[in-house]
């Protein structure tokens, strides 16, 4: 039998110091620099949803960090590069599915704001900032206002802080939900994949992060506001505002 070792690999895909290779006919490895509650997130979503994700196999560690997840392989093309060969019949269908499992989400009802098993909140991609766990909305909404605006202008600070409330329910988020992240074959969805952003977070936050990726594919606002109906306009609008101070 061959070892993981022995095993053909073919390199999918690498960016920002993360690479993803295929091992085999039916293993991933996902290298570099990763978060460890990755695969923990992968594992409870498996096992209190219907949300295809890949099986975790194993996390290799080295000197305390995790640095390599073994998936199973999910065969299926980025719903971003196979949307132009879809019809209006199977789009329709794939947002059907789509809102089902971010329902399945945000019926898990969490108790802190941050990743799993009590980890650090994620605010950001490219440029990540982590903070927390926060054991109320009001305490990451601090840390949003302290931590990440301290240098704009206190005219600027007195305004944002009513960007922000306290009062909504905390829920299990994606929190990179996009197209790059959905697997489609055959017009169904084969895999929801990429959740080293997930965790417990505030209900709107998983609209908040959509709502950035609204070009990947001309019509796919569309198709968004099926699978998330537009709500949270107040929050948009003051996290549309927050986000001008941090990019200034």
């Amino acid at each position: 039998m061959k070892t993981l070792d022995d095993q053909e690999r073919t390199t999918l895909h690498s960016l920002c110091g993360r690479t993803i290779v295929k091992v085999g006919d039916n293993l991933v490895v996902k290298s570099g620099d990763i978060r460890a509650h990755e695969a923990e997130t992968l594992r409870f979503i498996a096992a209190n949803t219907t949300i295809p994700v890949p099986k975790v196999h194993d996390v290799q560690w080295e000197d305390g960090k995790a640095v390599a997840i073994v998936m199973d392989y999910i065969p299926g093309k980025r719903l971003d590069e196979a949307w132009g060969t879809l019809n209006s019949d199977q789009k329709l269908s794939i947002a059907s599915e789509l809102h089902s499992f971010i329902n399945q989400l945000r019926e898990l009802k969490g108790s802190y704001i941050g990743a799993i098993n009590r980890g650090k909140a994620i605010i950001g991609h490219i440029a990540s900032i982590e903070g927390g766990p926060f054991d109320s909305e009001q305490h990451f909404n601090e840390f949003i206002l302290g931590d990440i605006i301290p240098s704009a202008p206190a005219m600027l600070r007195h305004h944002a802080k009513f960007a922000l409330m306290n009062d909504h329910e905390i829920v299990f988020t994606h929190a990179d939900f996009s197209p790059r992240n959905i697997l489609v074959e055959e017009g169904r969805v084969t895999a929801i994949i990429d959740w080293e952003y997930a965790g417990w977070y505030p209900e709107h936050w998983e609209y908040m992060q959509a709502l950035q990726r609204l070009k990947p594919m001309p019509d796919w606002p569309e198709y968004l506001s099926l699978i998330l109906p537009p709500r949270y306009e107040r929050e948009y609008i003051g996290m549309s505002f927050l986000t001008c101070l941090l990019t200034h």
